[in-house]
């Protein structure tokens, strides 16, 4: 079984600022726009909202009312915050982690759904992190009173507890590093996940001080544990992409810019690493506790990795760690020796270029083995590869489902590749290639933003909005296509108001064309499946969900948007689109300011 699943979406991209324009504090110029209006209006959300069908809508439209609410009634945002967390708290007990599937396909990717608990807590530590702190508290208690971490059940219960919370560090750490330390070290007392090797960089990037501080923390934490929970802890200190054991999740790490590689962390997590081998060597063999890798194999595999590093920065432990190492292999069993073996060889294969790639995938006689290889030839082909070249690949590939969804994948990601180099005939071009009329909507507004910020001719470009207003029009009735024509209401805004509104009231209609539409997920799923393998790739939808355009629209023509809201069948849309368009009447008025100063008096 070979299955890929490779995210384009990092967690960076959920705390990136959203495009505005105007004055961004600035109470719009409206009758309707004042503060005693608003806090009425934000009200009748909090109390509509209890006639909602479904508890996540609602616990959505608790949590933006109490963000809104909080600098000027406190008391009344606490309570919904307390409101929504009571909800969600609810809503756990009778799901549990809700896992979804891309399909119904045994390679199917498995997304798993938000836990509201945490989402509650998250924007509420924004406002109140000790309050909030109380909150994760009282969940890791009743977690730690439910899970026996003696079981496979229990550890997995136990990683998924630590990579919430880890969740709500990365999110408020570009504003309260302190408050997302807390967070991160609550999240110490669960099983150690791929988050944590994350975190410690992403800590780096900002305050390196403070992530080696909190690595001997994780390391106090984490240096008994079995080596599949260990051995996330063996990338930090040597300034590494990945881990040194074969861990039971992999990603790699973006290693900040000016990283050093601290020497003093490398020596205590080594001396730690041998002391733990040492043990493992007094056992008179190998033990395999439900892993699909015994800790000594894992000791010894990290030991062969890391050889050379700690050869150049420790030298002093170097005969040391090649001894114990090789001890360590005369334990396995020469099943385990040729598959640990396998694996280190596999760390950097030789490269290959595409078409040694795409001959060798033409030799193999499987066919379905033979569509996978060069599918992920094609998926994993530089942008240097021309078009055609790419296509006769695609045409060898017998399963036409294949065929078609690589295509399709094929010239999306392309484009994208295309538009960073701004060269936006070429990829209006490559767009209009892709089958998927959401997806090619997708692609044409985002070559029309780029366009408009590089200052193109407004002609072309409106000849481009209303190319994408036509594909929009032939699309499914999608989140997707739904997102697209908010953007598209926004792109229009810049160079025609009204124009702007009309797009806005066609995507009203979309949505309201939408059973269930759900715009909580920044990301669509595309998926490439076939006999033998399943390819997944996560893209960021634009950015202007449903909140975000109508308060960005709301600046142009605050009445025309908020008339718009309104006409929203699904209540929590309503709701969270009514609270973002009334939400700047709270802010300040502008001070004026005096065109010129006063003369001076003359002595």
């Amino acid at each position: 079984m070979s299955i890929r699943f490779t995210f384009f979406l990092a967690i960076a991209l959920l705390s990136q600022p959203t495009p505005s324009f105007g004055q961004k504090n600035a109470p719009p110029k409206s009758s309707l726009c004042t503060r005693q209006n608003t806090l009425d209006t934000i009200n009748q959300q909090i109390l509509g909202s209890r006639t909602f069908d479904k508890t996540i809508p609602r616990i959505a439209v608790l949590i933006r009312a109490a963000d809104v609410l909080w600098p000027h009634d406190k008391e009344k945002a606490r309570a919904t915050f307390i409101e929504a967390f009571d909800l969600a708290a609810q809503d756990f007990k009778e799901n549990g982690d809700v896992v979804g599937r891309t399909s119904a396909s045994q390679y199917a990717a498995r997304i798993p759904a938000p836990d509201q608990r945490y989402k509650v807590i998250t924007a509420y530590a924004k406002r109140d992190s000790a309050a909030a702190r109380k909150l994760t508290e009282q969940i890791a208690q009743e977690d730690l009173n439910n899970v026996d971490t003696n079981t496979s059940a229990g550890i997995e219960s136990s990683r998924k507890a630590a990579d919430k919370i880890l969740s709500v560090a990365f999110t408020i750490l570009p504003t309260d590093e302190a408050t997302a330390i807390t967070f991160a070290r609550s999240s110490l007392r669960y099983a150690a996940t791929i988050a944590l090797p994350r975190f410690l960089f992403k800590l780096a990037a900002q305050n390196q001080a403070a992530a080696d501080v909190f690595y001997i923390e994780a390391l106090s934490a984490y240096g008994s544990t079995p080596m599949d929970q260990f051995l996330y802890l063996s990338s930090y200190p040597f300034g590494n992409t990945r881990e040194a054991g074969d861990m039971p999740s992999t990603a790699y790490n973006q290693i900040p810019e000016g990283f050093t590689a601290p020497i003093n962390l490398q020596r205590m997590f080594t001396q730690k690493l041998l002391a733990r081998s040492q043990m493992a060597l007094e056992m008179s063999a190998e033990t395999v506790p439900n892993q699909r890798w015994s800790d000594q194999a894992q000791m010894w595999m990290a030991l062969s990795r890391l050889e050379k590093q700690i050869a150049a920065t420790l030298p002093d432990l170097a005969d040391a760690a090649v001894q114990t190492r090789d001890k360590l292999y005369a334990l396995l069993n020469p099943a385990v020796q040729k598959r640990a073996t396998g694996s280190i060889g596999n760390d950097n294969p030789p490269k290959k270029s595409f078409d040694e790639r795409v001959e060798a995938a033409e030799k193999l006689t499987n066919v379905d083995d033979r569509d996978r290889d060069l599918t992920f030839a094609i998926t994993g082909s530089s942008k240097d590869e021309t078009v055609e070249r790419i296509v006769s690949v695609i045409d060898k590939i017998s399963d036409a489902g294949v065929r078609e969804s690589l295509a399709n994948w094929y010239f999306f990601f392309h484009t994208q590749a295309v538009l960073k180099d701004k060269n936006f005939d070429e990829a209006r071009k490559l767009a209009s290639r892709v089958t998927e009329l959401d997806q090619r909507v997708y692609l044409f507004t985002k070559i029309a933003e780029a366009a408009l910020k590089e200052n193109e001719d407004q002609t072309q470009t409106r000849e481009m909005l209303n190319a994408i207003d036509a594909d929009a029009a032939r699309a499914p009735k999608s989140i997707v296509t739904a997102r697209a024509l908010l953007a598209l209401a926004h792109l229009y805004a810049k160079i025609d108001t009204i124009r702007g509104i009309e797009e806005l009231a066609s995507a009203v209609r979309v949505i309201n064309n939408i059973e269930k539409p759900d715009f909580s997920q920044q990301f669509v799923m595309m998926k490439i499946e076939g006999k033998a393998f399943g390819s997944y790739a996560a893209f960021q939808t634009p950015g202007f969900n449903p909140e975000t355009a109508f308060a960005e629209m709301s600046k142009l023509d605050f009445d025309g948007t908020l008339s718009q809201a309104a006409s929203f069948t699904d209540k929590s849309l309503r709701s969270l689109t009514t609270i973002a368009v009334v939400e700047p009447c709270l802010a300040p008025a502008p001070k004026p300011s005096s065109a010129t100063k006063p003369p001076k008096a003359k002595p």
